[in-house]
Parts: C-alpha cells; sequence; structure tokens
C-alpha cells in the first residue's frame, strides 16, 4: 500500500503532538530532603504518596506541617523519601489529589494555587535536651545557626554570648525538687528567635520497689523470658521484621485469649490479641516491636467479618505504652478527671510517660509526662508533646511471628474456655492447624530518648519499664506482659449490645509488673511509705480483783468466716484484692479488713500473696482457695 506524503506528514504530525503530551504529563518525584510549604488558616497535614501504588509518607491523614519561624499562616514540611509523586494538603480543609510540583513550592489555601517560595532564614536555635527532669546534673548543648547574634540566661542572670554552639552543665549545686531555667535569644535581620527550657532536679535513690502489687502471670505468659532486656540495636522502621532479633523478646502473650473467646457470642468482632513484644535501642531511640493475632480462620470461620476486616489499621482505636525511666514522676495512669482519654485503665506499676496513639496513627502519637500529682494532663503543653513533635515513627504489616510459632488455645466459647486459662492450658500451634499467617499483625516503632527525658546509658545502667495496653470500647482488651483483669469480666455481656463482651467497659486495674529494657528493675533505698509503728504496746485496761457481780452475757456464736471477702461486704469481689493492697501499702480503708476472711492461704498473715490468689480465684485459675485444703 502506498501512503501519499502529505498523509505521512500528518501521521508524524500526530506522533509528534502525543509524545509532547506523554512528555508534559510525567509527574516530578520527590527528592529526599526537598521542602514543600502550605499557606493555612490552620495547622495542614501532608500526605504523600507514590501514584498507582499503597506507599505513602504516613497513614492518612499525613503528617502535622511545621510553622515556620517568623510567619503567621505558613507551615513546612521536609520529604522524607525520594519515590513519591501525589500529594494532599488536608486539616479543616483538604485538597484534591494533586502531582507534586518540586520542591520550595508553596500552596495556597485561599487561592487553591501554587507558587515559588524561599523562607527567610530566620535564626534556629537547637538544645539537645529541651526541659524535663534529672539527676545529679544535665548536661546541655546548644546550636544557633543564621544568626547575627545570640545569648543564653541561666535562672535570668547576665546575658552569656553564644558563637556557634555551647555546652553547659546545669543544676550540680540547686537541691533535689528545684528547678533550673535555660532561655536562649538568637538574632538577625529577618528577626528574633527565642527558646525556653525547665530542667527538674530528682531524686538522686530511686523507689524501693517497682510498684507492681502481684507478681508475673507466669506459665504460658512470660515477662523478660531467660533475663532478655532487648539489644541495642538500630532498627529501621519500615513494617518489616528484618532488623528484629528473637534475642530482643520482653514478653510473652498467649494466642486466642482476647476477651471475645471466653464468651463465643463475641466472636463476629475484630480480635484484639497481643502475642509477643520485643524492644531494642541506640543512642538515639527507643525501638518497640509487637505482634498481634487474628485466629479467626480456626477457631470461627463462620464469622467473616473478623478474617476480611481483621487488621487493626482500618480502625482508630486508643493504644497505651505506659514507660517507666526513673526519672520523672510516678503516674498509675490517672487524670484529674479520671482516666487517659476515659479508657477505664490504671495500674500499680510505676510510670513516668504514657506513649498513646490509635491502631491507625491517625490519632497521635502524644508522649504524656506526669505532673507532681502524678496526674497526666493533655491541656498542659509542658507536660505533652504533640505528634508533631513526638518524633515517633510506627509501621505496620502482616506476616508469621518471629519465632515462627503462634502458640494459643484452640477452642472458643464460654461452654469450653474460662478466662484466665491461657495461664496453665495445653497449647497449639496455630500453624500447624492452617491458620494463615497473613491475618497476624505487628507494629513497630521508634521513640526518641530526648522525649523520654533518658538516654542510652540510662538504659543501660538502669533499665526501663514498659508495658503495651490494647483498648476497645472504654476498656482494656489484652496487655502485654498480660494481666488477669483483661479477662475477668470477658463472659459477661456488654450492657449496650449482649452479643459481645462486658470487658469493653469494666474498669481495669493491671497489678502486674512491667517488662523490663536494658537491666532488671534495681530497688533503691527509699523505704515504701507504711504507717507509722507506736513506740510502746497501748496501756492494758486494768484487770478486775474480783469477779463481777453480773451474771455472764451468753456467747455469740462466732462469724461465718468467707474466704476472700476482705471488706466484709459479703461477697468476694476485685474490691477485695483492691482492699488487701491499699491495706498493705498503709492507705486508710473506709472500714476495717477482716483479717480470717483476707487470709486465704491460711499463713496467719494477710499479704499481697492473698491478694494474688483471691484474683486467681475470681477468674477461675483455681477453684479454692489454700485455706481450704
Amino acid at each position: 500500500m502506498k501512503i501519499s506524503k502529505k498523509l505521512l506528514a500528518i501521521i508524524l504530525a500526530v506522533i509528534i503532538t502525543v509524545s509532547v503530551v506523554t512528555v508534559a504529563a510525567v509527574n516530578v518525584t520527590a527528592a529526599a530532603g526537598d521542602k514543600v510549604y502550605c499557606r493555612a488558616s490552620f495547622t495542614p497535614n501532608c500526605y504523600m504518596w507514590k501514584k498507582n501504588t499503597e506507599e505513602n509518607n504516613h497513614a492518612w491523614p499525613g503528617v502535622a506541617m511545621t510553622k515556620v519561624a517568623g510567619e503567621t499562616d505558613i507551615y513546612s514540611y521536609t520529604v522524607p523519601d525520594d519515590k513519591f509523586d501525589m500529594i494532599i494538603f488536608n486539616g479543616s480543609g483538604q485538597t484534591t489529589d494533586m502531582t507534586y510540583p518540586g520542591g520550595n513550592k508553596l500552596y495556597d489555601f485561599a487561592t487553591g494555587a501554587w507558587e515559588d517560595y524561599s523562607a527567610d532564614p530566620v535564626p534556629v536555635i537547637s538544645v539537645s535536651k529541651e526541659g524535663g527532669s534529672f539527676k545529679g546534673s544535665v548536661d546541655v548543648t546548644i546550636t544557633v545557626t543564621d544568626a547575627d547574634s545570640a545569648y543564653y540566661t541561666i535562672d535570668n542572670g547576665s546575658q552569656v554570648a553564644i558563637n556557634g554552639s555551647v555546652s553547659l552543665t546545669l543544676g550540680a549545686s540547686i537541691a533535689e525538687g528545684a528547678s533550673v531555667k535555660l532561655d536562649i535569644s538568637a538574632t538577625n535581620s529577618y528577626g528574633t528567635v527565642t527558646k525556653s527550657c525547665t530542667y527538674k532536679k530528682r531524686s538522686s535513690v530511686g523507689p524501693a520497689t517497682d510498684g507492681s502489687t502481684s507478681e508475673a502471670i507466669g506459665g504460658n505468659y512470660a515477662t523478660n523470658p531467660n533475663n532478655g532486656y532487648g539489644k541495642r540495636k538500630t532498627i529501621t522502621v519500615d513494617g518489616k521484621k528484618d532488623d528484629w532479633e528473637s534475642s530482643m523478646l520482653i514478653a510473652q502473650g498467649v494466642a486466642n485469649d482476647d476477651p471475645r473467646v471466653y464468651a463465643g457470642w463475641s466472636m463476629h468482632e475484630i480480635a484484639f490479641d497481643d502475642y509477643a513484644m520485643y524492644a531494642a535501642w541506640d543512642d538515639t531511640n527507643l525501638y518497640i516491636m509487637y505482634e498481634m493475632a487474628n485466629v479467626q480462620d480456626v477457631v470461627a470461620p463462620g464469622e467473616d467479618y473478623p478474617m476480611t476486616q481483621g487488621n487493626l489499621w482500618i480502625n482508630n482505636i486508643p493504644v497505651f505504652l505506659y514507660i517507666y525511666t526513673g526519672n520523672g514522676n510516678i503516674t498509675h495512669g490517672e487524670t484529674a478527671g479520671g482516666t487517659l482519654w476515659d479508657s477505664g485503665n490504671t495500674l500499680d506499676a510505676h510510670a513516668d510517660h504514657v506513649v498513646a496513639y490509635s491502631t491507625n496513627a491517625s490519632n497521635g502519637p502524644f508522649i504524656f509526662t506526669a505532673d507532681d500529682d502524678g496526674l497526666l494532663d493533655a491541656d498542659n503543653p509542658d507536660l505533652t508533646i504533640a505528634r508533631a513533635d513526638t518524633g515517633i515513627s510506627i509501621k505496620w504489616g502482616n506476616g508469621k511471628t518471629l519465632s515462627g510459632k503462634l502458640m494459643g488455645m484452640e477452642n472458643a466459647g464460654s461452654s469450653k474456655r474460662k478466662p484466665g486459662d491461657g495461664v496453665n492450658g495445653t497449647l497449639v500451634d496455630f500453624y500447624s492447624k492452617g491458620h494463615k499467617a497473613s491475618m497476624d499483625m505487628f507494629y513497630e516503632m521508634s521513640i526518641p530518648l530526648k522525649n523520654l527525658d533518658i538516654s542510652a546509658a540510662d538504659i543501660e545502667n538502669n533499665g526501663i519499664g514498659v508495658l503495651k495496653l490494647s483498648t476497645f470500647g472504654t476498656s482494656g482488651m489484652d496487655c502485654l506482659p498480660y494481666d488477669l483483669s483483661m479477662s475477668d469480666n470477658a463472659a459477661k455481656p456488654y450492657s449496650s449490645d449482649p452479643s459481645t463482651t462486658h470487658e469493653k467497659e469494666d474498669e481495669d486495674h493491671l497489678t502486674v509488673p512491667m517488662a523490663r529494657i536494658g537491666k532488671a528493675f534495681t530497688p533503691g533505698s527509699v523505704s515504701p511509705t507504711s504507717p507509722p509503728v507506736p513506740t510502746q504496746a497501748p496501756t492494758d485496761p486494768p484487770v478486775p480483783t474480783q469477779p463481777p457481780t453480773d451474771p455472764p452475757k451468753p456467747t455469740e456464736p462466732p462469724a461465718e468466716v468467707i474466704l476472700g471477702d476482705a471488706d466484709d461486704d459479703s461477697e468476694v469481689t476485685i474490691l477485695d484484692v483492691t482492699f488487701i493492697q491499699r491495706y498493705e501499702a498503709g492507705i486508710a480503708l473506709p472500714s476495717p479488713l477482716n483479717e480470717k476472711n483476707a487470709d486465704v492461704d491460711g499463713d496467719e498473715e494477710v499479704t499481697i500473696i492473698d491478694a494474688t490468689l483471691i484474683q486467681r480465684f475470681m477468674v477461675g485459675i483455681i477453684s479454692k482457695f489454700p485455706a481450704e485444703s
């Protein structure tokens, strides 16, 4: 077939036109370190992703942007990777899906258009430790860039010039409980930037106990198994387990022991089943990885929803990491109005920081620090680090456990299961039963040590404690290390929906120790508070020299002994456990302790062991008390 020159020219013109269109449609790919800006009347989030993939910079709605110093309505975001080519800004408003325009571009929410932007180089102040508590003294390095002049003051004293960088040792001569204040100012032609940091000196000796009032559960559960306390190692938080090792295990749980399984009729809901927790650290970060099981395909395959919708990162559900560094005020999870995020959870073990976030990381992460009264206050900026400033990175994924096994109790339903039966029950490997590892989840995260007021040396020399708690509704559902309160009301119905478990709304008080990272807990020399001991025995009333003239009164029959009923209300409940715990701690009781009822181990003493036995009796681990033998 012959083609005329005119037709050939038309064809070539079309090809050239198509080529030009194709080239024009190619997206700009971001380069790691690029800065992108947004002008908005609110703090916007930046969400970036690689087109036609699920790779993104952070779970929706992205990362909160940082206000540009000296600007009232301009925010910046530094691109973390070189693979993203799509971008959205969102918050009080939201843009459409936009192709990435390149670095140093500013999107204006008011005009809906991009423009070039060059940030004025106002001074930048960096402080190696921005406040918090310390023991002995605290070393601080101040670095100032882009400044014509800069100075610092200590406790509003004389100004001392800063030329680039300066290192200070603060607080050595102040009394324990006192604070030292560091103020820094830097100026250039674009403006003045200031920063203020306050450091509080803590006691040089630690507490005598870790606060826990019962022993670690034991049995199939393990806290710091084989004396494992994690490992010094840098972890890449990328949603993979490649960097993690079995030697980093600090807490072992049991699969298929979340509250749903003890009722049976709750199996239509998603599992909150904590399985194992691992820890590592380096000079910059604390790293935590925990695994969660979803064995619905084996134990209740007829309920489809937990299998098709089982990944917790599709939900916005609170998670708490209680951390004890030994460098802060002790908290038990309480706020001025109740509990953190109305979770209904408190613990006896000492904590001084709480990392709170949701399962899809859209809420948080936040870092809460206890105040002088041991309370957590979300509205106090001096004690709460907001999500944009925590520096925490969280990733997640699916796959087989690090150990290669998933050990748990096989059955579900109230006729086959009793709360707490995972402690000494016979376990099976669910993988050997055909369970799909793709249903199991894990989360990993990095937490900057500076935001916990500690260093790697603190972890290695003193150790820190951690307890991870999963919640649903307004209560705890599972935790690592495991505590029996997670299932004490599991077989009771939820008040607003009898097809699910009451465990979603009860108040859980955890008594077990935390898992330790770096080193086991070492008691300090401070003795726990006890009620005063009288210096001498009270004077006995005088003994009459003659028998009384009145006839003797008939002897009343002895009161009935109800083992476990420490508060003498004719019932054995969790209140009896709390009653004994308060008695042991020297806290005033609303009524006298019934010592005969409380002495369930029959050793003629009331101790924390009696409280633990009552708790185990309530969840069915033991059927009678030693005193009944």
